[in-house]
């Protein structure tokens, strides 16, 4: 879970959307229609008890009404939403209106904390037109920032912001417009109390730092879900589809790799035992979602080389023999199984994973799918010239011994290598890395040959004998 969350709810996120037309009724007011005008402002201004600094004038729960039949509705999938993001149960979480704040130009809120005998606060922003006012929590050591669509959506949609009674907040100033906001007090119906953000911090923390010190090449992390979901259940809903227990998965690895991207992936896999001895695995992808239910099967087909779903007796991740007929799956339950004596027998399954990964490492991800995903980074290094990019591409062939060159890959690096005007030692180094990376299963074909050549020509071959000792010497290559 986090510590605070803050999201706009109109039904264009994950998050459910709030009527925009509120049917908002002030005690002594009348019908107030959003934003504000400035005679019902006055009336409001009134009414109102003076909080915060400046122009910030507070209404009691008792003088507000909600006349939209649907408000009651959606503001209970909204606290079903809020209990994800902080990470407690959506069955003993519920929200009790306590207020309404009107806030004008130059309207503030000191930071403070609120009543401690709740979990926590939730903030609901209806439409109002205003700039500046972003809101802060304060939790230990950090802090979040929250702008709450100022200067912009905020004019038309509802927007909300939560977090546990131990973190401060804090509202700047508006620099214009006014906002109209509507707190609520969180309550945990748990007889041993209730959670607060020190202790998700805590539970988070673990996985977070885990993540966080991951090297490039492995920034993902895939979680199997042993069931599947199918297409109806996730498209246009995303985590919003998944049950409670799953849900609760995706939202803490969401907590613990903020800026990481997460995809629901239902995979296939054919696992085959051979009656005369042995096993043999074929997977496939079948759909990709982001969290937001949007298909992104096209743009993400790279992940079906970068992860590996065969099983662990070909040194795979996600299906464990436990002997000969027997599995340990995190797939589930088998969906059919065909064959018998004296022939093989194959188990399918179908399964949904949830994936999180580093996006500003999908270079390196999309390498681990073998020869193929290193050339598609290969050109576009060539393309650009981008000696950086070379660097990173360097590390992942260093790294893993899937990641290898393809001939024509090799080639066109080296070329660029030799042409270029320099004569620096890493330049060298990175011609000797080059050759050295290149696939055992390719043999070098006579043009790769005269670019090895070239390279030799220009640098000298004293620099690069171990490379093309290994080259000519390599055991699995004279095999093939």
């Amino acid at each position: 879970g986090n510590c605070c969350y803050a999201d706009i709810a109109d039904g264009s996120t994950v998050s459910p959307a709030l009527p925009s037309t509120v049917g908002l009724r002030i005690s002594g007011v009348g019908n107030v229609p959003l934003p504000i005008l400035g005679h019902q402002a006055n009336k409001i201004k009134s009414m109102s008890t003076t909080n915060g600094g400046g122009p910030v004038f507070e209404i009691d729960a008792d003088e507000i009404k909600i006349q939209n039949p649907q408000w009651e509705t959606s503001l209970e999938k909204l606290v079903e939403t809020v209990a994800y993001k902080l990470g407690v149960l959506p069955s003993y979480l519920s929200a009790e209106l306590d207020k309404l704040l009107y806030v004008e130009k130059g309207g503030h809120i000191e930071r403070g904390s609120d009543d401690e005998d709740v979990l926590g606060s939730l903030f609901i922003q209806l439409p109002s037109k205003f700039k500046g006012g972003e809101m802060t929590v304060y939790n230990a050591n950090s802090s979040f920032k929250f702008p709450l669509g100022a200067g912009g959506y905020a004019t038309y949609s509802c927007f909300f912001a939560c977090h546990f009674s131990d973190c401060e907040y804090a509202f700047a100033s508006l620099s214009s417009g006014s906002r109209v906001l509507l707190r609520y007090s969180l309550l945990y119906n748990e007889a041993g109390g209730f959670p607060t953000a020190s202790q998700i911090n805590e539970s988070v923390s673990t996985l977070k730092w885990s993540l966080s010190g991951l090297p490039p090449v492995d920034r993902m992390i895939v979680y199997p879900l042993k069931k599947e979901y199918r297409v109806h259940d996730l498209l246009n809903t995303g985590i919003n589809g998944l049950s409670r227990v799953h849900r609760k998965k995706a939202e803490a690895l969401k907590a613990a790799g903020r800026d990481w991207e997460l995809l629901i992936v239902t995979a296939k896999m054919v696992h085959t035992h051979h009656y005369r001895g042995g096993c043999s695995d074929n997977s496939s992808i079948i759909d990709i979602f982001d969290e937001a239910g949007i298909c992104v099967s096209n743009e993400m087909k790279w992940l079906k080389d970068a992860v590996d779903f065969e099983s662990f007796v070909n040194e795979g991740m996600m299906l464990g023999v436990d002997n000969e007929y027997e599995c340990i799956s995190n797939w589930g339950t088998c969906t059919s199984c065909t064959g018998g004596y004296y022939e093989d027998t194959k188990k399918t399954y179908v399964a949904t994973f949830l994936v999180s990964y580093d996006p500003s490492f999908d270079t390196e991800l999309k390498c681990l799918g073998g020869c193929e995903g290193v050339a598609g980074v290969c050109k576009t290094i060539v393309d650009t010239r981008d000696y950086t990019l070379l660097d990173r591409l360097i590390k992942v062939i260093e790294a893993k011994e899937k990641s290898k060159f393809d001939i024509q890959s090799c080639q066109i690096l080296l070329q660029m290598l030799t042409e270029s005007r320099l004569l620096s030692l890493g330049r060298v180094n990175l011609v000797n890395k080059i050759i050295s990376g290149l696939s055992s299963s390719h043999e070098p074909n006579e043009a790769l040959y005269d670019t090895i050549l070239d390279a030799v020509d220009k640098f000298g071959h004293e620099e690069f004998r171990d490379a093309i000792q290994k080259l000519f010497g390599d055991a699995r290559r004279k095999e093939g």
